[in-house]
Order: C-alpha cells, then sequence, then structure tokens
C-alpha cells in the first residue's frame, strides 16, 4: 500500500508543476482554473499526505514549487486573452477536469482543515509529552475523520498516533520496513505524560510484524497502560513486551518511566497510540497546551 502510494506523493505533483508551468493556455479562464485545481492538490497533499513515510521535509518542498511555478505563469496571464475557444473541444474538457480537481481537492482539504480546531476546550486535558529526546510526528491526529480516522470512535475521537522521526525525515530506514528495529520510534521509552493512579497494567502480548493481522483474542490496544489522571483515563497502548514497568493500583508522577513503544496489538507498526476519555466520551488531549494534528511535529 505504501508503495502505491508514493507516486501520488512524490511523482505526480511534479508532474501537475510541469504541466503548469509550460502549458500554452489558451485563455485567462483555463490558466486560472488549472492554477487553482494545481494549488488544491498541493494543498491535498500537504495537509493530508502520511509525510513521516516518505520524508516528513520533503513535505515543504511542494508549497515552495509551487510559488515558484505560480510567479512565472502569473507572468502570462496579461496577455493571454479573457475568453478562450468556446467551441474547442479539449478546451472545454480541460476546464471541465480542473473544475472537477478543484472541487473534489478543495472539498477533502476543507475537511481536514475543520479538524484544526480544537473543539471542548473546556474539556481538554493536557498532558506532558510522553517521550524524550528526538524528534516526532503525528500520523493520525485531530478533531475530524480526513486526518484521524479515530474520530469515528467516541472513546477514541482526539486519539493521537506518534511515531518518531530519523535524521533525515522519516519514521524507518525504508518505506515498509519489516524488522521492526527499523523503525525509529521502536523501544523509545515511554514516560507517564501526567500524574495520578496507574488503573490498567498489561504486558502480555508478543509484537506483530508490521502489517500482520492481529490475532483475534488479542486486546486491540495490546500491551497498555491506563492512567486516571484529572479525572480522565488516559490510555497509551501498543507497548513493547516485557517493558511495562508500572503495576495496577499504583500511584506515578508526571515523567516516571512506563514502558517502552513496541508493536503490539491493533497497529501496523511501531507508533504509540494515545487517547483520553471520560465515561467512554473521548476528550480532547494537548501537550504542553498544544492541540496536535496530522504532521506536527514535537522537538523534545
Amino acid at each position: 500500500m505504501v508503495w502505491m502510494l508514493a507516486p501520488i506523493y512524490l511523482l505526480l505533483p511534479l508532474a501537475l508543476l510541469f504541466n503548469l508551468w509550460k502549458t500554452d493556455y489558451a485563455g485567462r479562464k483555463l490558466l486560472v482554473l488549472e492554477w487553482l485545481a494545481c494549488l488544491m492538490f498541493m494543498s491535498y497533499i500537504f495537509f493530508l499526505g502520511p509525510w513521516a513515510i516518505y520524508n516528513h521535509y520533503l513535505r515543504w518542498l511542494w508549497p515552495v514549487l509551487f510559488l515558484v511555478v505560480s510567479f512565472f505563469v502569473w507572468r502570462r496571464y496579461p496577455g493571454l486573452p479573457v475568453k478562450g475557444p468556446k467551441k474547442n473541444k479539449p478546451y472545454r474538457f480541460s476546464m471541465g477536469i480542473s473544475i472537477a480537481l478543484f472541487l473534489y481537492f478543495g472539498v477533502i482539504t476543507a475537511g481536514a482543515l475543520t479538524g484544526y480546531r480544537m473543539p471542548e476546550q473546556e474539556k481538554a486535558v493536557d498532558l506532558a509529552f510522553p517521550m524524550e529526546d528526538g524528534v516526532f510526528t503525528v500520523g493520525h491526529g485531530g478533531a475530524s475523520t480526513a486526518i484521524n480516522y479515530h474520530h469515528d470512535v467516541a472513546p477514541q475521537a482526539y486519539a493521537n498516533d506518534i511515531t518518531q522521526l530519523h535524521w533525515w525525515g522519516m519514521r524507518a530506514s525504508g518505506l515498509s520496513p519489516e524488522n521492526l528495529k527499523k523503525y525509529r520510534i521502536y523501544g523509545t521509552p515511554l514516560y507517564s505524560p501526567c500524574s495520578g493512579e496507574v488503573t490498567t497494567a498489561v504486558d502480555r502480548y508478543d509484537d506483530l510484524s508490521p502489517q500482520e493481522d492481529l490475532d483475534e483474542e488479542a486486546s486491540p490496544a495490546g500491551n497498555h497502560v491506563i492512567l486516571s489522571c484529572d479525572g480522565a483515563e488516559v490510555h497509551l497502548a501498543h507497548m513493547k513486551p516485557g517493558s511495562v514497568e508500572v503495576e495496577e493500583g499504583q500511584m506515578v508522577e508526571t515523567g516516571d518511566r512506563l514502558g517502552s513503544v513496541g508493536n503490539t496489538g491493533n497497529t501496523t507498526e511501531p507508533h504509540l497510540h494515545i487517547h483520553a476519555e471520560r465515561d467512554g466520551e473521548g476528550v480532547p488531549i494537548t501537550f504542553d497546551g498544544r492541540f496536535l494534528k496530522r504532521n506536527s511535529l514535537v522537538f523534545d
């Protein structure tokens, strides 16, 4: 799946930018529509793309290239006729395609952006970031399903799936390696994000290989810890076998070692799943006052 999606985020943007730059437009309307369609696609991949897979810092290349190409494209605008040839079928077809792409990617991007605003701020639980000494990014996070597939599940509505980046901006050595140790976050120590009581501590599941299906009898959370903090249950899931260092009923302080990140439970690759809930309903979480969304970076 990762390999199949790579052209969308790496090759298609280049093709669209090259087309925008080199096309000899027959009229201003077509230029504007193709520019808008390209803008919406660039916005789509910027906000929704899983950039930790391909290279998180490459994400910023596309808006820069788009601005450069736009500069040269708009210089041609004054010399074009206002309207193109009305009865030219290729021209009309290009207009239709541009309108369709603009609407399609525009609607999806708008849905993503709605998830950037933290709802129910008064109910939010503020936590300390549970990992140290690295650069971390959010795979799924935010307040809409466009950028956080957990949002449809009530208890996990504001969950974060967090991974870690190598110095070159990828979360692993390769696009989808089979060796768990090639994922930068695998084995990273986990610390308590709040002070409270350990209500659940599970450490009995083995790691899965990346993309391996979960055993029907296994817990989706795998090895995990649940903390009672500020009237909320804070869940930390997918921990490494044999790493859980706390027990049920134990009191912990912010920063106490809980265990390490693994690949247990319902997970396709090593990452930390964290969410908070009250009475079975998910509540927003912030880390040191910051509401994280897909592709957010944390330098710790």
